[in-house]
């Protein structure tokens, strides 16, 4: 069977052997390490002025913040006020006209439309940061992986001990800043810091900047970078007070064979990661300790718990005498071809948006390319071979990806599955059930590759084992390859014992559970903490609430209360664990509810399910202050709940922040775009939905919103071009044909619109809607006995879908034999729903048709009762009124009407002829006279000016 991704990240087992380079490399770490990722900015903004800001990657416009960084490609448009940058090659302070736009380029800005005008700048100093920042890369800050280091324990320098070239640079800003607090002099000043490696001191002024700019993104991620290097240094000086310990290895066990999304399982991943652990725990590979290996297998591995492993063992428990063994098997993906997007799909990964859902190849990079400098080796098997298809991926080779992490500073050896091109099988043939990859691995390591017959298994023997063994095995249709180097680094000693790989004994499994009561090992600590009884009764509530789902604050027996106990009853880095525990699973539940919004219209949410996200955002942001990832996901659920109360200025302004905060996701773009079409802002919405597709280009959502608004404008081309692109995505969804119908039965293409539906029909033989939009088109066709039983269809599925049932009843209203019967089913819709508009004027109007003017004359009342300013149902009112001879109550009616248009013509004319059959002359020759005034269609003009003749 074809496997899809399998990741082994191992270092050694034999950790004294690695350690050999010196742990002061450790305090070397600076801006360097993240610099070549960053850009210059050309400007800044001072005063937004209302403006709006448009990046060079997106098509959206946001509205411009103060201390928003400008790029070159960057476009900046004024509206009705004028605004103000800082623009640092020309050194010059910018003033924009209203009503201007103007494109940053690296010289000088470019005027497209209004003026400029500038005056010097008194400095302008900005630091390199990144264009594009990747909200996940900045959610693993020092509350969650450094164990309780504070990074503010770094104070600053003062300034009389600061080197004389720091202040012979900082003399132009001092003198500057004597006659200004411009937050650009600020800015000049932390960035001289930052250049010399002055940490704290650029710190200290970046906090100010943050408490006079709180939207300034760029401000908040620089904090998070710059505590995280004071952190860093911190931890590393810990290591090497502690280097005489000797070394301990760690590893992460991650095999995923079930996911949520069913279509993607595989068979014996999880059983790939569970025999892994166990020959890590057996004498013969080192006989790691169960409490240094954390095992994440199927629905325990979801993204929030996958990234967590990683991060925290890289991060705050390895050190540099330490050796890391890293696995994971699963499916791996490249979104598409040449995109360099490559993925590791956990198990709660949608191949829809793979960005927001799955853990980016370059996310571990970067963690690869920050820490293997401080931590012992690192041995990389790598089994990352697809299936046939993943979603509407049409798989590639991740092989490239993966293999660019031997770029990485670091001693590090990969051993990769197969060639390029090539997929990865398993079977049950490989030892009872495994990859053929990680199978030779095991094997090889239980001793088939000792070729010098030593009793020693090295790396250089286990790769020319592992090669030469799959090859053969795959019949040459995979080829494992190798990089880096450590060739002679043993691996395993098979004078002492090993395990048993002919079979898989799931009984075995509860040995690799943490012996604090029994419950998974999501996080590993450095030895089995002896508890107090106390501390053990509030470890065991915590964990008892998160189990039951009793995760936020004011819930009962909630996770929250036990860790207020617990916090003083442990080890800091227990707490820390803890702590990520409870995070890991607020940040599970809000994925589910970004799960559900993925799937559109084929899995309608309600404002509940959006505020329950925030909720679990808000909380998890209690537990880490410096996550910008957690805030742009608050922001997104927080604006997209206001969307259903219908606050769309409000939740625009959240979900532009979210967009802020993550401008790689589409999740918020797309929900901006849905604000933007709720209030008919279609030229505002398109683009939005436009880059929400960019940024995950498998996600039909997008482009059915897209469609939408093509709708409104006008444009059924591009509508019916992109329902068939998001049709193709995601074949199954039944919601994409039935809209398409509609735009098909809307131009009058009604056998395609027919094929839509039944297409819909087929794909959701239990939904409603496609039967009944069929029933409108049958019924515009004149075909009344398909169009009722499509209705009665309707109903059958969905009692409570009140457009079939008011559709038949206008079907019976149409035939005088069926009336009584369309009154009945007028009235079983206004008893489900006594607000349901159009039943409530449909029964008026069926009633008056039937001579029931009393009937008619109630149901119009109650309907001016919920919409008072509907002037059709007024009018309609008058004209009853009139008939059944209360002229005085219509001419109440109509001149309510009037109110809100008083050069309404019909009305006046309406009003006129009831003046006029009442014999009051004067009265109607006036209203006559001012319908006429207000007529601009000819025949109205010439029967109204024969009115006026008729009277005495």
């Amino acid at each position: 069977m074809l496997r899809s991704l399998f990741i082994r990240v191992h270092s050694r087992s034999f950790a004294a052997d690695w350690f050999s380079h010196s742990l002061l490399l450790a305090l070397s770490l600076a801006t360097s390490a993240w610099a070549d990722q960053r850009e210059q900015p050309v400007g800044l903004v001072l005063s937004p002025g209302g403006s709006k800001l448009r990046r060079a990657d997106a098509a959206t416009p946001l509205a411009a913040r103060s201390g928003d960084l400008l790029f070159s490609g960057d476009t900046l448009n004024t509206e009705a006020a004028s605004a103000s940058f800082l623009f640092c090659p020309e050194k010059a302070i910018e003033t924009m006209a209203p009503l201007s736009e103007v494109h940053m380029e690296a010289a000088k800005p470019k005027v497209k439309v209004g003026k400029l005008s500038p005056q010097p700048a008194r400095t302008c100093s900005l630091p390199q940061t990144l264009r594009v920042a990747v909200a996940s890369q900045q959610h693993y800050g020092v509350t969650m992986t450094r164990g309780g280091l504070d990074p503010l324990a770094t104070p600053p320098v003062p300034r009389d001990k600061l080197p004389a070239d720091v202040l012979a640079e900082l003399a132009a800003i001092d003198a500057a800043y004597a006659t200004s607090d411009d937050p650009a002099i600020r800015i000049a000043s932390a960035s001289v810091f930052e250049k010399h490696d002055l940490i704290a001191n650029s710190l200290e002024i970046y906090y100010k900047l943050r408490e006079q700019w709180p939207d300034a993104v760029w401000i908040k991620g620089k904090i998070f970078d710059l505590e995280e290097l004071l952190a860093t240094r911190a931890s590393a000086a810990a290591a090497i007070a502690a280097a005489q310990a000797g070394g301990q290895t760690y590893a992460l066990m991650i095999g995923i064979s079930k996911y949520k999304r069913p279509e993607l399982a595989l068979q014996f991943a999880h059983a790939d990661a569970i025999d892994f652990s166990r020959l890590l725990q057996s004498p013969r590979a080192g006989g790691l300790n169960p409490n240094n290996v954390v095992l994440l297998t199927d629905e325990k591995a979801t993204t929030a718990a996958v990234r967590n492993a990683f991060q925290d063992l890289l991060k705050r428990r390895a050190g540099k005498n330490d050796t890391v063994i890293l696995m994971v098997a699963g499916h791996g993906t490249v979104e598409l071809p040449g995109s360099g997007k490559a993925f590791i799909l956990t198990y709660d990964s949608d191949p829809e948006d793979l960005s927001s859902t799955a853990l980016p190849m370059s996310e571990l990079r970067s963690l690869f390319e920050e820490q293997l400098k401080n931590v012992g080796h690192v041995l990389l098997f790598a089994d990352v071979c697809k299936a046939a298809q993943i979603g509407s991926i049409h798989n590639t080779t991740v092989n490239t990806n993966v293999g660019t992490l031997g770029e990485v500073e670091g001693d590090l050896f990969g051993l990769l599955a197969s060639g390029p091109k090539q997929v990865s099988y398993e079977g049950p043939e490989y030892g009872g059930g495994h990859g053929v990859f990680s199978y030779f691995v095991l094997l090889g390591l239980e001793g088939a590759a000792d070729e010098d017959k030593n009793g020693i298994v090295d790396v250089g023997e286990l790769t020319a084992y592992v090669e030469n063994a799959v090859y053969k095995a795959t019949k040459h249709s995979q080829h494992p390859t190798h990089f880096g180097s450590g060739e002679t680094l043993k691996l395993s000693d098979l004078g002492k014992p090993g395990i048993n790989l002919a079979s898989l004994n799931l009984a075995s499994l509860p040995s690799l559970l943490d012996p604090r009561q029994g419950e998974p090992l999501y996080q590993a600590s450095t030895a089995a903490p002896e508890f107090a009884p106390q501390a053990t009764a509030a470890v065991d509530r915590l964990t008892s609430a998160i189990q039951a789902g009793q995760l936020l604050p004011g819930e009962s027996n909630n996770a929250f209360d036990a860790l207020k106990q617990i916090q003083t009853q442990v080890s800091p880095d227990r707490y820390v664990e803890l702590v990520n525990q409870l995070r890991i699973a607020l940040e599970n539940r809000a994925q589910e509810v970004l799960l559900r919004y993925l799937a559109g219209d084929q899995n309608p949410q309600d404002r509940q399910q959006f505020a329950q996200g925030a909720r679990y955002m808000e909380a998890a942001r209690t537990l880490t202050r410096e996550s910008i990832y957690l805030e742009g996901r608050q922001d997104f659920f927080q604006g997209r709940a206001l969307l259903f109360d219908k606050k769309f200025p409000d939740a625009a302004n959240l979900l532009e922040q979210s967009v802020r905060l993550d401008p790689g996701g589409a999740y918020a773009y797309n929900a901006l775009g849905i604000a933007y079409l709720e209030q008919a802002q279609f030229d505002k919405a398109i683009p939005a939905f436009r880059d929400a597709f960019q940024r995950a280009q498998h996600w039909s959502y997008p482009l059915h919103n897209q469609a939408l608004a093509r709708v409104e404008t006008g444009d059924y081309r591009a509508a019916i071009r992109l329902y068939q692109q998001a049709m193709r995505l995601t074949p199954t969804y039944s919601y994409l044909p039935y809209n398409l119908g509609l735009v098909y039965q809307r131009i009058n293409r009604r056998k395609d619109a027919e094929a839509a539906y039944r297409k819909a029909m087929s794909l959701a033989p239990d939904s409603a809607e496609p039967y009944n939009a069929l029933g409108t088109l049958k019924s515009s066709e004149g075909k009344r006995a398909d169009a009722e039983k499509l209705y009665l269809d309707a109903l059958q599925r969905d009692a409570d879908l009140l457009a079939a049932r008011h559709n038949l009843a206008l079907l019976m209203a149409s035939d005088k034999n069926h009336v009584p019967d369309a009154i009945t089913l007028f009235r079983e819709n206004l008893r489900r729903s006594p607000d349901y508009l159009p039943s409530r004027l449909s029964l008026a109007q069926t009633l008056a048709d039937a001579d029931d003017r009393p009937g008619a004359i109630a149901e119009y009342r109650r309907v001016l009762a919920l919409k008072p300013g509907y002037i059709a149902a007024r009018i309609a009112l008058a004209g009853l009124l009139q008939k059944s001879g209360d002229a005085d109550a219509a001419l109440i009616e109509l001149r309510e009407a009037l109110k809100p248009d008083p050069e309404n013509a019909a009305i006046l004319e309406q009003i006129g002829d009831i003046e006029a059959a009442r014999n009051r002359i004067a009265e109607a020759r006036a209203a006559y006279a001012s319908a006429l005034k207000f007529a601009s269609d000819r025949p109205v003009r010439k029967r109204l000016e024969s009115k006026l003749k008729s009277l005495p």
